[in-house]
C-alpha cells in the first residue's frame, strides 16, 4: 500500500508590509507637526511661570532678609541671576541678560520697599516685571 504524503498547510507570513509602515510613518509624522506648535507653547508658557515664581521668590527673600535683620536690604542682579545683600543669589533660570531700573531695590525693615523694574531679554523676546513701590520706607 502506498500511502500519499500529508498536505502541509500554506505558509503564512506575518510581518507588516512596507506600505503599512509607510503609511504610520506617515500619520505619525502629521499628528506630531500637528501637536508641535501646541508644545512649544505649552513649553514658554511653563517657562514664564517658572520665571515668575524665581522672581516673587527673589522679592519674597530680600523684603524677610530686611524685616529679620533690621537694615534695609538692596536686591540687584548679576549674570546668573538675583542677588540680595551683595552674598545671597537667587538662580533664575534662563540664558536671557537680567537687568534692573533702578540698579537695586531697597527693601526696609517695615516691608516697605523702592519699586522698579525688572527686565529679562532684549527686543522682542523682552519680559519685564514691575516691582511696586510699597509704603514709604526710610529714607525715601
Amino acid at each position: 500500500m502506498h500511502r500519499a504524503a500529508p498536505s502541509l498547510p500554506p505558509l503564512v507570513e506575518r510581518g507588516f508590509t512596507l506600505l503599512e509602515m509607510l503609511v504610520v510613518l506617515a500619520i505619525t509624522g502629521l499628528i506630531a507637526g500637528l501637536l508641535y506648535p501646541r508644545i512649544e507653547t505649552a513649553r514658554g508658557a511653563m517657562q514664564q511661570r517658572l520665571l515668575r515664581e524665581q522672581v516673587a521668590a527673589g522679592l519674597a527673600a530680600a523684603r524677610s532678609a530686611a524685616m529679620r535683620s533690621g537694615v534695609p536690604v538692596a536686591l540687584s542682579t548679576d549674570a546668573s541671576g538675583l542677588v540680595i545683600a551683595g552674598t545671597r543669589r537667587i538662580a533664575v533660570s534662563t540664558t536671557q541678560p537680567l537687568s534692573l531700573k533702578p540698579r537695586s531695590i531697597q527693601f526696609y525693615p517695615d516691608g516697605s520697599s523702592t519699586g522698579g523694574q525688572l527686565t529679562l531679554g532684549t527686543g522682542r523676546a523682552q519680559t519685564t516685571f514691575d516691582i511696586p513701590r510699597v509704603g514709604a520706607g526710610k529714607g525715601v
